[in-house]
């Protein structure tokens, strides 16, 4: 994050709930293991039968789907700063994980159970997203570059 976004970020009111700065990469870090550790207990789950069949199920394209709202919510946040869109992107993000929780279950539990942390974070990451929507009503004007 820049000088600009920074300062963007600091600008608006947060949740008192709103966790220190360094809080966020080691959540991250470890989430992050535990999303690629599901995925390849799901892929390698001897009631996935073949990766092939695994790849194209349900529950694959939900964790692919959550992966794609996950790494597009940080550049409409920070970069584009763009709460509101933020807001919408992590409800996504948010039922997909559920989606690919339930999916993941009947064929490893294990794999859906090393989403729930996941699952738990960006349902706190949900409400501190909307308590800034909310409590910031007028869109701050972005800097030119």
């Amino acid at each position: 994050m820049n000088d600009l976004n920074t300062k963007w970020y600091k600008s608006l009111k947060q949740s008192p709930l709103t966790p220190p700065s360094w809080v966020f990469p080691i959540a991250w870090t470890i989430l992050y293991i535990l999303i690629i550790a599901s995925g390849m207990v799901f892929l390698s789950s001897p009631a996935a039968a073949t990766i092939r069949e695994a790849v194209r199920s349900p529950g694959f394209f939900y964790y692919c789907g959550a992966w794609v709202f996950n790494l597009s919510w940080s550049p409409l946040f920070f970069t584009l700063q763009r709460p509101d869109l933020s807001f919408v992107v992590i409800l996504a993000m948010l039922a997909f994980i559920a989606l690919t929780i339930r999916a993941f279950y009947p064929v490893s539990r294990l794999a859906a159970y090393l989403l729930a942390p996941y699952l738990a974070w960006v349902s706190f990451a949900t409400y501190l997203n909307g308590y800034i929507v909310f409590m910031n009503p007028v869109r701050p004007q972005t800097a030119k570059p």
